[in-house]
């Protein structure tokens, strides 16, 4: 049984994550404060973590700061907070998800099954193939398979793909896709960033939105089922 650490100073909004959560069959610990949630991971393995940010005794910032000093769990963040740095700076901590409240739980549960499959997933997948769900990359034949159709992808295309696909959930701005893909030396407009993004989304087809756009800022990949 997997076991999930939810981090929630607000009793109510604890209780009922806590109940989705048992429905869907995990084995849940609460924690009130961050304090708590630091004493639990001291004495528990756990296989993900669900952290709010405003905590007594310790913020979620710091907690996450702890865990990635420590673990790879994975970490999806939960808070009221809504501006674009606030996501940054959980992305910069290298937590693997956000939500934002006020959420549906049910939303909150099936990020917390898309995370976990796809951990226990990538300990299986063998180390040239990449997989998320619905796009399988060979980095060894450097094709992208969509279900079970190759791609017609382009040199670029396919690095640009293969970068989101290995960075899922993280916020890029433009400049940091186009140093990534394209080269930091290479004298360019990030803005070609965006005319690749287009061209994705349309060899994505029904899953074009797999590529979303972050506004001001750049663009997150987030596949799922």
């Amino acid at each position: 049984m997997k076991k999930i650490l939810l981090v929630e100073d607000e009793p109510t909004i604890n209780r009922m994550i806590y109940n989705y959560l048992l429905k869907e069959g995990y084995d849940v610990t609460q924690a009130f404060d961050g304090k708590a949630a630091i004493d639990a991971v001291k004495k528990n393995a756990f296989h993900l973590v669900c952290l709010d940010i405003m905590l007594p005794k310790m913020s979620g910032w710091e907690i996450a700061k702890h865990l990635r000093e420590n673990s790879d769990v994975p970490i999806i963040m939960m808070s009221a907070l809504s501006d674009e740095e606030d996501i940054l700076k959980g992305f910069d901590l290298k937590v693997d998800d956000y939500i934002t409240k006020p959420f549906n739980p049910r939303v909150l549960v099936a990020k917390i099954n898309a995370l976990l499959a796809r951990f226990s997933h990538e300990k299986t997948v063998p180390k040239h193939h990449l997989n998320v769900p619905h796009l399988n990359v060979d980095t060894k034949r450097k094709v992208i398979h969509l279900d079970d159709q190759e791609l017609p992808l382009a040199r670029k295309e396919y690095e640009l793909l293969t970068y989101f696909i290995e960075h899922p959930n993280e916020i890029c701005s433009r400049e940091h896709l186009f140093n990534a893909v394209w080269g930091k030396d290479v004298d360019g407009d990030p803005r070609l960033v965006d005319t690749y993004v287009k061209k994705l989304r349309k060899h994505l087809a029904d899953y074009a939105d797999f590529i979303k756009t972050i506004f001001g800022v750049g663009y997150r990949f987030e596949a799922y089922d």
